[in-house]
């Protein structure tokens, strides 16, 4: 991701209302994976929030929400990902869909072990 690309997906970000809670990073990254799912992972509060940060509470206000989305993004989901091996084995396992049906793309791949790790 560059500088350019994160514009964009700021951009996005900023650009959704769809929560009528005060907290948007979840319902946002939600809604931003199936628009684009090889770019942002989904995010929810009960696995990625408690496995990152041990808590699944969250600041609120778009500006620290972005702030926190872009972290989760760059310190965890896209390091993961970018993995040759990993990637490799999680391309194999979305182009499985009859086996692996919740591996939609490779960040999905990554958000599915986490919350297997979880459990």
């Amino acid at each position: 991701m560059d500088d350019a690309k994160w514009a964009i997906v700021e951009h996005v970000f900023r650009g959704i209302k769809i929560m009528d809670s005060a907290t948007s990073i979840v319902g946002h990254s939600k809604v931003m994976h199936h628009m684009m799912p090889d770019i942002v992972p989904p995010i929810d509060r009960r696995y990625t929030l408690r496995y990152l940060h041990r808590s699944t509470n969250i600041r609120n206000g778009l500006d620290r929400e972005w702030l926190a989305f872009r972290e989760i993004m760059s310190g965890f989901f896209v390091p993961v990902a970018s993995d040759p091996k990993f990637r490799a084995k999680a391309e194999k396992w979305v182009a499985t869909q009859d086996e692996c049906r919740w591996d939609t793309s490779v960040l999905k791949v990554v958000d599915n072990l986490l919350i297997g790790a979880a459990k």
